[in-house]
């Protein structure tokens, strides 16, 4: 009976050998998986929200067949919650072949700008995590993680309000042209409305005035706001601005005129 344990045991230890090799050679081999995820294309979806969609290309120049390749990637904003998340599966890539897919990830543009109102007016940069994982030779579980960085415009890059330009109208009312001007940076365009009210040291309302945006992507764009105001003037105004997209809200932002 010494004899069989004796076989069994050298048998086992085959097993393993031959088991440690293959998982060895299986991990080795992903040296040769070339994988590219290419910079994205942004469109708008429902709800308002932006679609970045990245060209995805897989070679699998390894020893072995791969199945369940799957890549996970999401966006955090700065307050720790997730604006963004996207799933992309392949069940199957077999030893040499090379498959071309697009890795779509939504975007909440309210979410994210609403937590982060400075990337309205500063060009920045969105971290991306990346994970992926697959089964080597089919059945060895690999995953890797990484970060990568995804260009961010800001859509009201440099805005400005020029001095109000006042001229009589009537009898009672005065003419209130402000001019503005913004870069839009970013890769999507947008359209909104902004509003501009104009009170009094005591806080009374004097004049209003509101005009339609549409901002063309990385475009400048200047428009201006006519307000008719009372006539019965004060030395010392603030202006209260508020602009709407369907992205984005900005404001109240409160600009003081006069001394």
């Amino acid at each position: 009976m010494i004899v069989p344990i004796r076989i069994i045991g050298i048998a086992g230890a085959v097993c393993w050998i031959i088991l440690i090799a293959f998982s060895a050679s299986a991990i080795y081999s992903m040296k040769d998986i070339q994988f590219n995820l290419g910079q994205p294309q942004i469109s708008i979806v429902e709800n308002s929200e932006l679609l970045f969609s990245f060209p995805l290309s897989l070679t699998n120049t390894g020893f072995y067949n791969l199945r369940h390749f799957n890549l996970c990637t999401g966006v955090m904003s700065r307050d720790g919650s997730e604006v963004a998340r996207g799933f992309t599966l392949i069940p199957f890539i077999a030893q040499g072949q090379t498959i071309n897919a697009t890795h779509d990830m939504k975007l909440n543009s309210t979410a994210l700008l609403g937590s982060n109102q400075d990337l309205l007016f500063n060009d920045s940069e969105l971290l991306v995590n990346e994970t992926a994982s697959m089964n080597a030779a089919e059945v060895v579980p690999i995953q890797a993680s990484s970060y990568l960085s995804v260009p961010w415009g800001a859509p009201l890059y440099d805005l400005m309000f020029r001095t109000p330009e006042v001229s009589v109208y009537n009898a009672t009312h005065l003419l209130t042209n402000v001019k503005f001007s913004f870069e839009n940076h970013a890769l999507f365009g947008f359209t909104g409305s902004l509003r501009i009210r104009i009170y009094s040291d005591a806080g009374v309302t004097i004049g209003g005035g509101k005009t339609i945006i549409e901002a063309s992507p990385r475009s400048p764009y200047s428009g201006n706001i006519e307000i008719y105001a009372s006539s019965r003037a004060v030395a010392r105004v603030h202006f209260e601005v508020l602009l709407t997209t369907q992205f984005f809200k900005y404001g109240p932002l409160e600009i003081v005129y006069g001394s």
